[in-house]
């Protein structure tokens, strides 16, 4: 197992993150822990809203993002298993982590801001590798 795939699995694995974190927005609270920056590496919290609707804590989440983030964090995490050869054959990593990245894009994009910049250049990182068949 090369390095490469090694890292390349960690970067889809943080995509995973950062759609499912979707599930567990912040709260008031916690977006000022550790002087703020938490908001980076979890970028939902409460009161976030655009195309698909709003996030509440307290609420209900908005029915589309919750598809778009479940898939999304279901596939970068099955691409990632695919590139280590661990359940899935490692063929499918393109088709898996391609998919994953374009639903993480339109989830990041329909709640844009930015705390959203960081998980939408993550996935153009994994696009980019998909296209150019970077394996």
């Amino acid at each position: 197992m090369t390095t490469a795939k090694w890292l390349f699995s960690v970067v889809l694995l943080l995509q995973a993150h950062f759609a499912a974190s979707y599930l567990v927005p912040l709260d008031r609270e916690a977006q000022q822990e550790f002087g703020g920056l938490l908001r980076w590496v979890w970028p939902w919290s409460d009161g976030d809203s655009g195309l698909f609707g709003q996030l509440a804590v307290s609420a209900d989440l908005p029915l589309l993002g919750l598809f778009l983030a479940l898939t999304a964090a279901t596939l970068s995490f099955c691409a990632a298993l695919a590139v280590l050869e661990f359940w899935l054959p490692f063929s499918w990593w393109r088709l898996l982590a391609g998919s994953g990245a374009i639903l993480s894009l339109v989830l990041m994009a329909g709640f844009f801001d930015a705390t959203k910049l960081l998980p939408i250049a993550l996935s153009a990182v994994v696009l980019w590798a998909v296209m150019a068949d970077w394996l």
